[in-house]
């Protein structure tokens, strides 16, 4: 019976591997096969599709790169570490230790994580080249490798709430403390997105995620080093899922031929 067990484990690594590889190679297919335009250029292809269909059914993929300017609002204020940017992120994560209860009986005290708050921005900014600004609307999602500005562990001393930052956060049990991560991406930080161009929001030209399923991607990293890490990765998971599969299949034999016997 252990053999089959370990045999699905190995099964469900090799599936979980496969996906992982599939994603990769998804996201280099569509970085390659993506024209990256200036601003200029994606106000020209805008322009003429208005022209022949009025506003409002511009779409097209597409890659931009500049530097990341704030919108017409001005810039925020990220809530924990208070720096002034365009775009911001916060985790606040729990340590604590619980008591467990094993199949015989006996007790022991393991520590635990849980996330207690989380939020990443929506709020659009630009992203200028040397042709003009291309409004970029985050719209919730990460951006790769931005600034950590905040990396702290929190220990807690009692007490049944936390205040960190404008949040109030509740502390119950066996707290041990709260580990405090903010990311930001600055005025002027140069970005690479892709994804898709649209004016379905009352005929504003703006690049976001696709309005169906396709790559979007924010990053403080070049195209170059992007593709350079997916690749890394799909060879990686590549020869994981292999490994994984040739495993479960050994197993789970091995498993089959101890039962029959």
């Amino acid at each position: 019976m252990v053999w089959i067990v370990a045999g699905l484990i190995a099964l469900a690594a090799a599936g979980v591997c496969g996906y992982l590889t599939r994603r990769a190679h998804g996201r280099i297919r569509s970085m390659e096969a993506t024209e990256t335009l200036t601003t200029a250029e994606l106000k020209e292809l805008h322009r003429a599709a208005v022209e022949a269909a009025g506003e409002g059914v511009f779409r097209h993929r597409c890659e931009v790169v500049g530097v990341a300017r704030p919108h017409r609002n001005g810039t925020l204020t990220s809530e924990l570490e208070k720096v002034s940017c365009v775009w911001h992120k916060h985790k606040i994560t729990r340590k604590y230790e619980e008591t467990e209860r094993n199949s015989d009986g006996e007790e022991r005290t393991v520590t635990k994580h849980e996330v207690v708050a989380e939020h990443t921005t929506e709020t659009a900014f630009f992203l200028e080249d040397g042709t003009g600004k291309t409004v970029i609307r985050p719209a919730g999602h990460d951006i790769d490798r931005a600034e950590k500005a905040l990396d702290r562990f929190r220990p807690h001393h009692g007490g049944g709430q936390l205040t960190i930052g404008p949040l109030t956060i509740g502390a119950r049990g066996s707290t041990i403390g709260f580990k405090e991560e903010e990311w930001v991406v600055r005025p002027g930080t140069r970005l690479y997105v892709h994804g898709e161009a649209s004016d379905a929001s009352g005929g504003r030209l703006a690049v976001g995620a696709p309005a169906e399923r396709g790559v979007f991607i924010m990053s403080t990293r070049s195209e170059a080093e992007l593709l350079r890490g997916e690749n890394n990765r799909l060879l990686g998971f590549g020869i994981a899922s292999g490994t994984a599969a040739v495993a479960a299949a050994v197993l789970l034999v091995i498993g089959a031929v101890n039962i029959t016997g």
